[in-house]
């Protein structure tokens, strides 16, 4: 694999592209660039037909192992790799360590392996097994094994625990990788760690070099699921401006999990090359249809739309006496749906306008908010999957308004006009 940066703006954004496959050696991806999130090697709620309805353009697929474990034996059994026993073969595959969709458990830390929380349960995986399964999968690029357990809250016995782990972890890794026959031409991408302590991710990128990695996953900020949505750019933002002024400018940076589209437009402008598709399927997942501006502002278009104004859950206080947060509505009221609107709400009951005006993807083509709350507030089937191919949608176009703003030099004006909404539906105001 090869990664070539193109263009580097005034605020460190990175305009690049991969290439020089193996086993698709025409493929070119741009970066910053779009992981599709799958859970079972499948993009969830979509078929083949469907993703292809939604995009036909070139994309890698993330594949997270968690979900696959199960399945190696029958991958290896097959012998062609996970891309041909899915039925993707023409896309590009990325097998990571955990789902960064899901929430994974803290606190299981063992010895010389790591947790992976399958349907089955808990599955202890060291390097070896690790190896072992990436070697049936066959995957066109993998993460290396890693102990991301820590967050803003971890103690620092926790954080250099991680490091010494990842380290050790990513050598073993590195160590089998040239061993092999299958992977030693396969790109493998080490991990940082660390938590927030500065200290210890400058200590893990010093003990990572000499392995000859094809790039960097910063891990370690939040724990997958929606802790990655509720992270405070305030604690991120320090941390990650000295660990990204630490690693080498050719290789590429990866992020993972579900973080907002503003938190990710300020990752785009620290240099962070590569994302993954989790954020729209969360969303998809709560009956939510993301509505935030996509493109970059054309004039001064007003917004004629009053949405429903939304509160950040940072205001919604739990229960004074017991710390609860009492029943499930007021659960999901923590819950940041600031980037989306809510098809379950009986608000879209008589809506019938499509999720987003002037979208071209098939549900607000085809169907009417109306449509899709009564799917939503029925549980039928067929609305996480309208949901999700809009959502999908809405996000690869978001992505190829980064690539256009970088190299307008217009990521702050995306970035503002973001801002500008996120402020409009929290006053209960759009602004002209």
């Amino acid at each position: 694999m090869k990664f070539t940066v193109s263009l580097v703006a005034k605020s460190s954004a990175r305009l690049g592209s991969l290439s020089e496959f193996t086993r698709i050696p025409e493929a070119v991806l741009e970066t910053p660039l779009l992981l599709l999130h799958t859970r079972g090697a499948a993009v969830p709620h979509l078929s083949y037909d469907l993703m292809q309805m939604v995009s036909t353009e070139n994309h890698i697929l993330q594949m997270p192992l968690v979900t696959l474990v199960d399945h190696t034996k029958n991958v290896k059994a097959f012998g062609k790799g996970i891309a041909e026993f899915a039925g993707l073969k023409e896309y590009l595959n990325y097998v990571s360590v955990q789902d960064s969709g899901t929430t994974t458990p803290e606190g299981y830390h063992e010895k010389n392996s790591i947790s992976l929380w399958t349907r089955g349960g808990r599955k202890l995986i060291d390097p070896q097994t690790y190896i072992t399964c990436i070697e049936a999968l066959k995957p066109d690029m993998f993460q290396a094994i890693v102990d991301g357990d820590t967050t803003s809250n971890s103690s620092v016995k926790r954080v250099r625990r991680s490091v010494d782990d990842t380290v050790k972890f990513a050598g073993i890794c590195a160590d089998l990788k040239e061993k092999s026959e299958v992977l030693k031409d396969t790109p493998m991408l080490a991990c940082i760690t660390g938590g927030y302590n500065i200290k210890e991710r400058l200590r893990c990128i010093t003990e990572l070099k000499g392995l000859g990695v094809a790039g960097y996953v910063l891990e370690g900020f939040h724990t997958n699921g929606e802790s990655a949505t509720n992270l405070s750019w305030e604690d991120l933002e320090p941390v990650l401006t000295e660990t990204l002024g630490s690693l080498p400018d050719n290789l590429p940076r990866a992020f993972h999990g579900p973080v907002t589209p503003i938190i990710l437009l300020k990752l785009v402008s620290k240099g962070i090359d590569i994302f993954d598709a989790t954020f729209p399927w969360l969303v998809a997942e709560r009956a939510g249809a993301l509505i935030f501006p996509n493109t970059l502002p054309k004039g001064k278009a007003p917004i004629t739309e009053t949405l429903p104004s939304v509160k950040s859950p940072a205001l919604i206080a739990p229960n004074e006496k017991d710390g609860s947060l009492g029943n499930e509505n007021n659960k999901d009221e923590l819950v940041d749906r600031v980037f989306e609107i809510n098809l379950k709400d009986k608000l879209y009951f008589n809506d019938t306008r499509p999720l987003v005006e002037d979208c071209s993807c098939y549900c607000c083509r085809k169907y009417s908010r109306s449509y899709v709350h009564h799917l939503s507030a029925t549980s039928e089937l067929q609305g996480p999957i309208l949901l999700m191919m809009h959502n999908l949608h809405h996000y690869i176009n978001f992505f190829r308004s980064i690539h256009l703003a970088i190299r307008e030099d217009q990521l702050q004006a995306l970035h503002s006009t973001l801002e500008q909404f996120v402020t409009s539906r929290r006053s209960g105001k759009l602004d002209d």
